[in-house]
């Protein structure tokens, strides 16, 4: 939590000192009775520094032995006692246009600040306070735009309900709304930071496209027509192994293949996150190996510089395999490996650290392709013994 010596202007030409406490969605005040004088006034210079060294003890000792906040709204010096929730809305869509932000960005405000109002229309609200709405009063927005709001123009998908990615947007305008009036100083404390992960908007589950055992044995043994095309093939088979993204795999030198024991590992510097991550290489990754040359520094793949062109080759490959129903990129091969280490048994730390993943969050999606894979194979026996 962060504290800080805030100055506030008074009559007569005084400032009164306050402590500000601020950490992510809560910000408090604390009055310290402590008043620096005009700096023309007598011995102001002097009397102003012995008070501010005064306000500069009381921080540290704050810092060393912070106090506990309830984090709830309370009545505050500063607080905004006037603007209404939809007037603030509209001060907050002017300095965004201030601000630059583009046609688009825009339209999605002017729209959240529509919802805003049918939605206080509706429950009888329409004035209410900035300073008076409560996470009970955000959760019955979001409840109102999940289950009751229609949009005109999708009546005929989903029946006019918005799509997930639709709400998840509505959700980061009312929270930016809320942020900017609590960097203000007009609130203290964003109502949002209540809401229980249920009453939140999520993401929808991406699709991650991957190949089954057979499906890469068939794509690794198609026959390619040029030797990009080939190099892409072993390429992306070496990805399914290792994990390694595109960028990775396309910079990948020969040093960066090293010796491990009795075996091989890739060990690099990962260029989307900057993270080191070591991979030991199984006997189908080594296969997959071009001939290693003299020159540590060479590349080990020779792929094209576009991502689109290798995309394209991984099709036709898919395509040469039969493999039917899927829109496979080169980075299909890490979710192919990521889900066949899980399949195989792997515990999830241990694909996250593979992978390069900061978090087990991003790794547990591969744990429920698993499941769905399991549940799957279950139901191959609904209707054998009716």
């Amino acid at each position: 939590m962060k504290v800080e010596i805030k100055e506030r202007a008074l009559k007569g030409g005084n400032k009164g000192l306050y402590l500000e406490y601020y950490e992510k969605g809560f910000r408090k005040r604390e009055n310290l009775h402590l008043y620096l004088i005009p700096e023309d006034a007598s011995n102001a210079k002097g009397i102003n520094k012995r008070t501010y060294l005064k306000a500069m003890a009381v921080r540290s000792d704050r810092l060393l032995n912070p106090p506990e906040f309830d984090k709830t709204p309370e009545p505050e010096d500063g607080i905004d006692r006037t603007t209404t929730w939809l007037e603030w809305c509209d001060e907050y869509i002017r300095y965004s246009a201030g601000c630059g932000n583009g046609e688009s960005a825009m339209r999605h405000k002017v729209t959240a600040r529509k919802r805003i109002g049918e939605y206080l229309d509706r429950i009888g609200k329409t004035n209410i306070l900035l300073k008076d709405v409560t996470t009970a009063v955000v959760s019955g927005l979001y409840d109102y735009m999940r289950n009751d709001y229609r949009n005109p123009g999708q009546i005929k998908e989903r029946e006019g309900r918005l799509a997930e990615y639709s709400l998840l947007l509505f959700g980061e305008t009312v929270n930016a709304i809320f942020n900017k009036a609590l960097r203000d100083g007009r609130i203290g404390y964003n109502p949002l930071r209540g809401l229980n992960n249920l009453e939140r908007f999520h993401a929808p589950d991406k699709h991650r496209e991957y190949l089954t055992s057979d499906e890469l044995i068939r794509f690794l043994t198609a026959e390619t027509a040029t030797e990009t095309e080939r190099q892409v093939q072993i390429a992306f088979g070496f990805s399914c192994m290792t994990g390694l993204r595109l960028g990775d795999v396309r910079q990948l030198r020969w040093g960066d293949i090293k010796s491990m024991g009795e075996g091989w590992a890739v060990s690099i510097v990962q260029q989307k996150t900057g993270s080191p991550v070591t991979v030991p290489l199984n006997e189908l990754a080594i296969s997959l190996l071009p001939q290693r040359p003299d020159n540590d520094g060479e590349n080990v793949f020779r792929l094209p510089g576009k991502s689109g062109k290798v995309t394209k080759y991984v099709r036709s490959i898919r395509d040469k395999a039969g493999i039917t129903g899927k829109e496979l990129t080169f980075h299909c091969s890490r979710h192919t490996a990521a889900t066949l280490a899980i399949s195989a048994g792997a515990e999830l730390y241990s694909v996250s650290k593979i992978l390069g993943h900061r978090n087990l969050v991003s790794t547990q999606v591969y744990a429920k392709v698993n499941l769905e894979k399991k549940i799957e194979t279950v139901n191959l026996t609904k209707g054998v013994f009716d």
